[in-house]
């Protein structure tokens, strides 16, 4: 069974203000999404030989599950207790948008490596439509720190999924795609995706030198980064919820990728 990526952690807080610290340092940390503290309830727990009974405050922090540990790590910095309720409860099914807006809004742990393959989030959000012929396509924007799109990436991406809609029409798509301009720190990469039959995604790819210059088709080998690889993980998610669900496909098409990180 494939582990889950989202998690609930609940911990169990002597006092509300341990519950509200605790809350607002994840928060903005980025290791959870969202924190809910709850009103007090009554505990009764062994400790140390004896039978005690306090009134302590639940707090639920709604988080990937590759932050528990440093989430522990958070909580037991925090919390006044020699050994807090720190308990995970995976969430094997969410909505589409609720685990993309999830996984937007909390950071994955601080990578061992240095340089160009340490992970560092990039901002990402829904731009609007574009047309491949009569193909609609969502379109996405992912920036990397100090890099920005620009009206003329867009006008220029938007001409090249134009110029695909030959390519595109004679496959057997479903009358929808996406794609995600990226300005990386190295250029610019476009990437073009549109669903066929039976679930399957189709792609080409382009790449500009700089802002402003034209794109080329890249390396066919070539598929995505780990931060576009966040928008497709949207899309694929959406469709499945939606036109793989007996929905429309204006369904899928309403389904737009919330402004955040990847």
């Amino acid at each position: 069974m494939t582990a889950a990526r989202f998690i609930d952690m609940w911990v169990n807080c002597p006092d509300r203000a341990t519950a509200e610290a605790i809350a607002a340092r994840a928060i903005a940390d980025r290791l959870a999404a969202c924190a809910n503290v709850l009103p007090p309830i009554a505990s009764l727990y062994h400790w140390k030989g004896k039978v005690e009974a306090d009134e302590e405050v639940p707090l639920i922090l709604k988080t990937q599950a590759v932050l528990f540990r440093p989430l522990c790590a958070l909580v037991r910095a925090l919390h006044p207790f020699e050994t807090p309720s720190i308990v995970a409860t995976p969430l094997p099914q969410l909505d589409a948008d609720y685990a993309a807006w999830l996984a937007a809004e909390t950071a994955p742990a601080a990578p061992a490596v240095a340089g160009p393959d340490a992970y560092r989030p990039r901002r990402a959000r829904f731009h609007g439509m574009a047309a491949c012929g009569a193909l609609p396509v969502k379109l996405a924007t992912v920036e990397a720190d100090g890099a920005a799109v620009t009206p003329d990436d867009v006008a220029a991406a938007e001409r090249t999924i134009a110029a695909a809609a030959e390519a595109v029409a004679g496959t057997d798509h479903r009358g929808a795609g996406f794609a995600v301009l990226h300005a990386g720190e190295e250029g610019l990469w476009l990437l073009l995706h549109w669903w066929l039959g039976g679930g399957i995604l189709a792609h080409r790819v382009w790449r500009a030198a700089a802002s402003g210059a034209a794109f080329a088709e890249a390396d066919r080998q070539l598929v995505a980064c780990v931060w576009e690889l966040g928008v497709i993980e949207f899309e694929r998610r959406a469709w499945m919820a939606t036109a793989m669900a007996g929905g429309a496909v204006t369904d899928y098409l309403a389904r737009t990728f919330p402004e955040g990180h990847v």
